[in-house]
Protein backbone atom coordinates (compact mmCIF):
# COMPACT_ATOMS: atom_id res chain seq x y z
CA UNK A 1 0.00 0.00 0.00
CA UNK A 2 1.36 3.42 -0.97
CA UNK A 3 1.36 6.35 1.46
CA UNK A 4 -0.75 8.00 0.00
CA UNK A 5 -3.84 5.88 0.07
CA UNK A 6 -2.70 4.90 3.98
CA UNK A 7 -3.18 9.22 4.08
CA UNK A 8 -6.73 8.94 2.18
CA UNK A 9 -8.22 6.16 3.94
CA UNK A 10 -7.41 7.61 7.34
CA UNK A 11 -8.59 11.09 5.84
CA UNK A 12 -11.51 9.24 5.02
CA UNK A 13 -12.36 7.68 8.11
CA UNK A 14 -11.78 10.99 10.00
CA UNK A 15 -14.12 12.70 7.65
CA UNK A 16 -16.99 10.12 8.90
CA UNK A 17 -15.97 10.22 12.68
CA UNK A 18 -16.25 13.94 13.14
CA UNK A 19 -19.98 14.07 10.46
CA UNK A 20 -20.76 10.75 12.69
CA UNK A 21 -19.72 13.18 15.92
CA UNK A 22 -21.49 16.02 14.61
CA UNK A 23 -24.64 14.42 13.66
CA UNK A 24 -25.06 13.05 17.12
CA UNK A 25 -24.38 16.41 18.86
CA UNK A 26 -28.43 17.90 18.11
CA UNK A 27 -29.52 15.06 20.29
CA UNK A 28 -27.93 16.34 23.38
CA UNK A 29 -29.71 16.81 26.36
CA UNK A 30 -27.88 20.29 27.07
CA UNK A 31 -26.15 23.28 25.21
CA UNK A 32 -22.91 22.26 26.73
CA UNK A 33 -23.23 18.29 25.20
CA UNK A 34 -23.93 19.68 21.70
CA UNK A 35 -21.25 22.60 21.90
CA UNK A 36 -18.67 19.57 22.77
CA UNK A 37 -20.52 17.20 19.77
CA UNK A 38 -20.01 20.08 17.17
CA UNK A 39 -16.48 21.30 18.30
CA UNK A 40 -15.31 17.55 18.03
CA UNK A 41 -16.61 17.81 14.48
CA UNK A 42 -14.68 21.01 13.85
CA UNK A 43 -11.49 19.86 15.29
CA UNK A 44 -11.41 16.42 12.61
CA UNK A 45 -11.98 19.09 9.81
CA UNK A 46 -9.10 20.55 11.15
CA UNK A 47 -6.83 17.55 11.14
CA UNK A 48 -8.05 16.50 7.72
CA UNK A 49 -5.94 19.60 6.65
CA UNK A 50 -2.85 18.74 8.71
CA UNK A 51 -2.57 14.81 7.47
CA UNK A 52 -3.83 15.36 3.85
CA UNK A 53 -2.37 16.84 0.94
CA UNK A 54 -5.41 18.69 -0.76
CA UNK A 55 -3.49 19.25 -4.10
CA UNK A 56 -3.63 15.44 -4.67
CA UNK A 57 -7.74 14.47 -3.94
CA UNK A 58 -8.19 11.91 -6.16
CA UNK A 59 -11.12 9.48 -7.06
CA UNK A 60 -12.96 8.31 -4.22
CA UNK A 61 -11.98 10.79 -1.26
CA UNK A 62 -13.50 13.47 -3.25
CA UNK A 63 -16.92 12.41 -2.87
CA UNK A 64 -16.36 11.52 0.42
CA UNK A 65 -15.27 14.67 1.55
CA UNK A 66 -18.27 16.45 0.82
CA UNK A 67 -20.48 14.51 2.22
CA UNK A 68 -18.72 14.65 5.38
CA UNK A 69 -19.09 18.31 5.04
CA UNK A 70 -23.14 18.31 3.95
CA UNK A 71 -23.58 15.73 7.37
CA UNK A 72 -21.88 18.24 9.64
CA UNK A 73 -23.60 21.58 8.18
CA UNK A 74 -27.19 19.45 8.36
CA UNK A 75 -26.04 19.27 11.74
CA UNK A 76 -25.31 22.58 12.51
CA UNK A 77 -28.54 23.49 11.26
CA UNK A 78 -30.21 20.94 13.61
CA UNK A 79 -28.03 22.27 16.62
CA UNK A 80 -29.52 25.58 15.98
CA UNK A 81 -32.90 24.61 16.35
CA UNK A 82 -32.82 23.10 19.04
CA UNK A 83 -30.73 25.20 20.74
CA UNK A 84 -33.03 27.48 22.67
CA UNK A 85 -34.90 24.84 23.93
CA UNK A 86 -31.93 22.59 25.69
CA UNK A 87 -30.63 24.02 29.12
CA UNK A 88 -26.87 24.91 29.59
CA UNK A 89 -26.49 22.03 32.08
CA UNK A 90 -27.84 18.69 32.40
CA UNK A 91 -29.04 17.83 35.85
CA UNK A 92 -27.79 14.68 35.64
CA UNK A 93 -24.72 13.98 37.35
CA UNK A 94 -24.18 11.15 34.79
CA UNK A 95 -24.89 12.96 31.86
CA UNK A 96 -22.64 16.00 33.60
CA UNK A 97 -20.15 13.71 33.56
CA UNK A 98 -20.05 12.69 30.24
CA UNK A 99 -20.17 16.63 28.93
CA UNK A 100 -17.07 17.20 31.11
CA UNK A 101 -15.34 14.40 29.08
CA UNK A 102 -16.93 15.14 25.47
CA UNK A 103 -15.52 18.29 26.39
CA UNK A 104 -12.19 17.40 27.28
CA UNK A 105 -11.62 14.96 24.44
CA UNK A 106 -12.33 17.70 22.38
CA UNK A 107 -10.16 20.30 23.74
CA UNK A 108 -7.79 17.85 23.85
CA UNK A 109 -7.75 17.27 20.19
CA UNK A 110 -7.90 20.68 19.51
CA UNK A 111 -4.18 20.79 21.50
CA UNK A 112 -2.91 18.28 20.05
CA UNK A 113 -3.47 19.48 16.62
CA UNK A 114 -2.17 22.89 17.33
CA UNK A 115 1.08 21.07 18.47
CA UNK A 116 1.25 19.33 15.40
CA UNK A 117 0.88 22.57 13.41
CA UNK A 118 3.34 24.68 15.99
CA UNK A 119 6.25 21.99 16.97
CA UNK A 120 7.63 20.84 13.49
CA UNK A 121 8.17 25.24 12.51
CA UNK A 122 10.23 25.59 15.90
CA UNK A 123 12.77 22.84 14.64
CA UNK A 124 13.02 24.85 10.93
Amino acid sequence: MSPELVSTVIGALIVAWGASTAWRAPRAVSRIGLLSGMVTAVVFVLLIRLITPFGGWESWFIYVWPAGMLAIAVSVFRAALVWPDLPWRSDDAKARRNEASGLGFSALLALLISGALVVPGLFL
